[in-house]
């Protein structure tokens, strides 16, 4: 008699991690046990249909064969695959984590969602991005009854120190690196929103076998309400499972007993394109934890609903810090001297320096909770952040984050002239004046989000 072959698979990499438990089986009969995490998968055999669910199991499968377990829910496809050779006189057990991955810009412009709450229309995603629809604008519409575009994407933001020596953090379009589990849960009255999912960061299979970011679980809540014009929460848990054992099904290069994370920084990346991307301004309100971009000469000939002349301002604000955490304002624009990191590349450790606090482009503001001013317009990029954190194997850290759209305050600038930032610490300069109902809203996020709440 033989021990059971129990084989956890990946549904991207197409790898196989097996161990041999003690077990009873009977001879001659090529059984595999099937069965998923979360179950009620369906099950396919060598790409047909078997028409049955997980767990169940199937017989008479002597030689090799291909399997694959699809979950389909939210009006996407979340699942396991792998190849593998059925002993007559073996038992084996298939089992593995269902997820939902996307690499390309087509598989994320199929699967988006649009969501209406307040004066706000966004995108949400089940690999766990949010304002993106395709990486080229309409991420975020506001209002809601234009198609007046304010964002291009986003991502959470995670940087950290592994195993005391590599640097690693997620860039803003490493979406190939998230994999959503099942399944995201919509609730939507007429009065608000709310938009619960989780992802893992699992390193895209390019980067598989290198150095990089890996291992966390993001829990994601998002709340908006009709209340509250103009704002959306962002609740987010990151967690280390880089010993959770589901987790190294997918992940060829899991270390047993997971990774030590030291000098973690967690939060939110943002692009904002306020129409045209290229011509936007980025600036800081320290007193209020927020980063925010606008466009230079506040004039978007392609926008609707009477802004053409008047666009908005778009921020992000990390609402609350960790007790003896400290926040971290940051932005960039993707041309010239400074440009986005990318995980899984030299370039990756620049992002731990950048959700840090870390000087990396000039020029950089001396105040030490912002970071990088632009010169000049372009296509800007915002981080908020906080940390640094000890994530251990088991570990966990919360953190809230809100996206904020206002009107220019009226009579306070001229439409078609270029608007300097100025110094963020100044706030007699001309934008604070402009900014004024931005810096309103941003006020009052704290109180939102205590009533919100967290996860139910």
């Amino acid at each position: 008699m033989r021990p059971q072959l129990i084989c956890a698979v990946a549904l991207v990499l197409g790898v196989t991690a097996c161990r041999e438990p003690d077990g009873p089986v009977q001879s001659g009969e090529g059984r595999v046990y099937v069965t998923s995490d979360p179950q009620g998968g369906r099950i396919y055999l060598d790409n047909n249909d078997t028409g049955r669910l997980t767990p169940d199991t199937l017989r008479g499968l002597a030689g090799t064969h291909d399997f694959a377990v699809q979950l389909d829910t939210f009006q996407a496809i979340y699942g396991y695959a792998a190849r593998l050779f059925v002993g007559e006189s073996e038992l084996y057990t298939l089992d593995g984590p269902l997820v939902n991955r996307c690499g390309d810009g087509l598989c994320l412009a199929s699967q988006f969602r649009y969501y209406s709450v307040n004066r706000i229309r966004l995108a949400s995603n089940p690999i766990g991005t949010l304002f993106l629809q395709r990486g080229t604008g309409g991420g975020l519409l506001w209002p809601s009854v234009t198609n007046n575009s304010y964002a291009s994407g986003s991502m959470v933001g995670f940087a950290g120190i592994a195993r005391g020596t590599d640097t690693v953090a997620i860039g803003i379009y490493d979406n190939a690196y998230l994999a959503g589990r099942p399944t995201p849960e919509v609730l939507q009255t007429a009065d608000s929103l709310t938009i619960s999912q989780t992802t893992w960061v699992l390193p895209a299979p390019n980067a598989i076998n290198r150095p990089t970011v890996r291992g966390i679980e993001v829990r994601e809540m998002v709340t908006a309400t009709n209340e509250d014009d103009d704002v959306v929460l962002l609740h987010l848990r990151f967690r280390n499972v880089t010993a959770d054992p589901l987790y190294a099904a997918l992940d060829p290069m899991a270390e047993a007993g997971g990774i030590v994370y030291d000098q973690v920084y967690v939060g939110f990346l943002l692009d904002p394109d306020i129409g045209v991307a290229s011509d936007d301004y980025l600036s800081y309100q320290p007193d209020l934890r927020l980063a925010f971009a606008y466009d230079a000469g506040f004039d978007e000939v392609d926008f609707g609903g009477g802004y053409n002349r008047t666009p908005g301002l778009i921020g992000l604000q990390i609402v609350d810090v960790p007790a003896g955490a400290r926040f971290i304002l940051n932005g960039w624009t993707s041309q010239g001297s400074s440009a986005d990191w990318v995980a899984g590349q030299t370039s990756e450790r620049i992002g731990w320096y950048m959700l840090s606090g870390q000087k990396v482009y000039e020029p950089d503001h001396p105040f030490p909770q912002i970071g990088h001013l632009p010169e000049t317009p372009g296509d800007v990029r915002l981080s908020v952040s906080t940390g640094p954190f000890h994530l251990a194997p088991g570990d966990s850290v919360d953190v809230t984050v809100a996206v904020l759209l206002a009107e220019p305050a009226a009579g306070t600038f001229a439409s078609g002239t270029q608007l300097d930032p100025g110094d963020p610490l100044d706030n007699t300069r001309q934008l604070y004046q402009v900014a004024t109902n931005l810096f309103s809203r941003a006020l009052l996020t704290g109180s939102l989000a205590r009533r919100a709440g967290r996860w139910r």
